[in-house]
């Protein structure tokens, strides 16, 4: 996301950024880099949609464990979860799916990654900070607080 300009130039009507991606940057300083790129990547008039999670609404400490049901496919049962760790604003993530295919024993295969636990409201004053005007937050539309601005 940072490098985004060096890529792309200025070549979007709108650059998107969904589903909790900017929080995988682990500082402001790394977000605000990334928006000052975004905002070099979008054409004069266009504009930037960013959709996060409302971390506002979390607790941010501890180990926590948060279930994400049972998902049946080809023949097999998944069960899947993710724990979080958190360690002052960062918080290490680590998504669990454990396979049942129906024999005495089961596969867990787990992914991880790291987040930053920023929250929208910062996300938004980063967003004007990197040169985006009319930045608003809208809840209520989306499963996530989305974050619009324009260039």
């Amino acid at each position: 996301m940072r490098r985004a300009f060096a890529h792309h130039g200025q070549a979007f009507d709108v650059l998107i950024a969904c589903d909790n991606a900017v929080p995988h940057l682990l500082s402001d300083a790394d977000i605000l880099d990334a928006f000052r790129a975004f905002y070099r990547c979008v054409k004069p008039g266009g504009g930037c949609l960013i959709t996060v999670r409302d971390y506002d609404r979390e607790v941010r400490t501890g180990v926590q464990v948060k279930p994400y049901g049972i998902r049946e496919q080809d023949g097999s049962t998944y069960l899947v979860f993710q724990v979080w760790v958190f360690e002052g604003a960062l918080y290490d993530l680590s998504m669990y799916f454990v396979r049942d295919d129906g024999g005495s024993e089961g596969v867990a295969h787990i992914f991880r990654t790291r987040y930053y636990a920023v929250s929208p409201n910062r996300l938004v004053e980063l967003l004007q900070e990197a040169g985006f005007h009319h930045v608003r937050r809208v809840d209520g539309e989306y499963y996530q607080p989305v974050i619009l601005g324009s260039r």
